[in-house]
C-alpha cells in the first residue's frame, strides 16, 4: 500500500494522476445510492404488477362464475325445450320382489289398505313393520358391521309400489271405472304422440326462434287421432282452441322444415277437420300457463278454465 509520503511524491511528479481518497469514497457512495434507488423502483414496479395481476385474477374468477351460471341456465332451458326421456326412477327389481314376497307372505298379517291414503295410520304401521323386515332381510355382514344393501328411501319406494298397485286396483273396481284402463291408455298414447311431435319440430327451430319461443313443451302441441277408412290410415289433427294463430303458424313452419328434410314419405297422412265442424278443435283444457310459457302462445286466458 502506498504511504502518504510516497503518495505526495507521486502526485508532485504527475498531478494528473492524483486520485484523492475522499473523492473515491464519495463516488462509491453515490453508486450505492443509485443502485438502491433502482432496486426500490423495481420493487415498486413489481408491487404494481402484483396488484394488477390480483385484480385480473379476481375478474377472471368472476367471469368464470358468471359463465358457469349462464351455462347452467342454458342447460336448464335446453332441457325444458328439448325434453328427453325422464330419469329412470325404478327401484331395484330384486328389492321390489323381496318387499312383495314379505308383504304377501302369511306371516305378515297386516296388509296395505288401498282404499285409504298412504299416510293413513294403518298404512303407516304396515310401512314401519315392512321396512324393518326388509332391512333385516337385506342386511349383510361386512367385517364387524351389519350393512344394508339399500337406503331407507329405496326401501320406502319399494313399499310404495306395493301400495300403488293396491290403490289402482281399488280405483279400477269402483262403479263406473270399468273403462278406466282403456281411457288411460288413450291419454298415454296421445301424450306420447304430442311428445314425439314436439321433439321432431324443435330440431328445426332457429336460434332466433328459440329465444322467442323458449319454454314451450309438448302440452302446446295439437292432439292427433288415428282414423282408418277403407284400409287407409289418416292422422286427424285437432289443434287446441286456446293456442294463438302466431304460435300455430310457427309450429306449422317447423313441420314444413321437417317434411322437407325427410327422405321417406310419412307413415300416416295428416288431415284436418273442417273449421266449422264440432270436433275441429281439441277438447283438452288449457295448461297452467303461469310462469311456464312465453308470451304469444295463448289467446285470452280468461275465456278458458285453467287445468288444475
Amino acid at each position: 500500500m502506498m504511504s502518504a509520503y510516497n503518495r505526495r511524491l507521486f502526485e508532485a511528479q504527475d498531478p494528473k494522476m492524483s486520485v484523492p481518497v475522499d473523492s473515491n469514497i464519495n463516488g462509491a457512495g453515490q453508486s450505492s445510492s443509485e443502485l438502491f434507488a433502482a432496486v426500490g423502483a423495481i420493487v415498486e414496479q413489481n408491487k404494481m404488477l402484483m396488484t394488477e395481476l390480483q385484480s385480473f385474477v379476481t375478474k377472471l374468477k368472476a367471469m368464470e362464475e358468471q359463465s358457469e351460471k349462464n351455462k347452467r341456465s342454458a342447460d336448464r332451458a335446453t332441457v325444458s325445450n328439448n325434453p328427453t326421456k325422464r330419469h329412470c326412477r325404478r327401484v331395484d327389481p330384486a328389492l321390489c320382489k323381496t318387499a312383495r314376497m314379505l308383504h304377501n307372505s302369511e306371516s305378515f298379517v297386516v296388509k296395505f289398505d288401498g282404499s285409504t291414503s298412504f299416510t293413513n295410520q294403518v298404512n303407516a304401521e304396515v310401512l314401519k313393520k315392512l321396512i324393518k323386515q326388509i332391512r333385516e332381510t337385506t342386511t349383510v355382514l361386512k367385517g364387524d358391521q351389519l350393512i344394508s344393501n339399500y337406503s331407507d328411501d329405496e326401501i320406502r319406494k319399494a313399499c310404495y309400489n306395493i301400495y300403488a298397485n293396491l290403490r289402482n286396483q281399488h280405483v279400477a273396481n269402483k262403479p263406473g271405472n270399468e273403462d278406466r284402463p282403456a281411457r288411460y291408455k288413450v291419454l298415454k298414447t296421445t301424450r306420447q304422440r304430442r311428445q314425439r311431435t314436439f321433439e321432431r319440430r324443435w330440431k328445426y327451430v332457429t336460434e332466433k326462434e328459440k329465444v322467442k319461443w323458449s319454454g314451450i313443451d309438448q302440452e302446446i302441441m295439437s292432439d292427433e287421432e288415428l282414423v282408418t277408412v277403407q284400409d287407409d290410415e289418416t292422422m286427424i289433427v285437432h289443434p287446441p282452441q286456446w293456442r294463438t294463430q302466431e304460435c300455430t303458424d310457427f309450429l306449422y313452419t317447423c313441420d314444413r322444415r321437417y317434411q322437407e328434410n325427410q327422405r321417406k314419405a310419412p307413415k300416416y297422412k295428416r288431415a284436418y277437420r273442417h273449421a266449422d265442424s264440432n270436433d275441429y278443435y281439441s277438447k283438452r283444457e288449457i295448461p297452467n300457463a303461469q310462469g311456464r310459457y312465453p308470451s304469444g302462445v295463448f289467446v285470452d286466458c280468461k275465456c278458458f278454465k285453467l287445468a288444475e
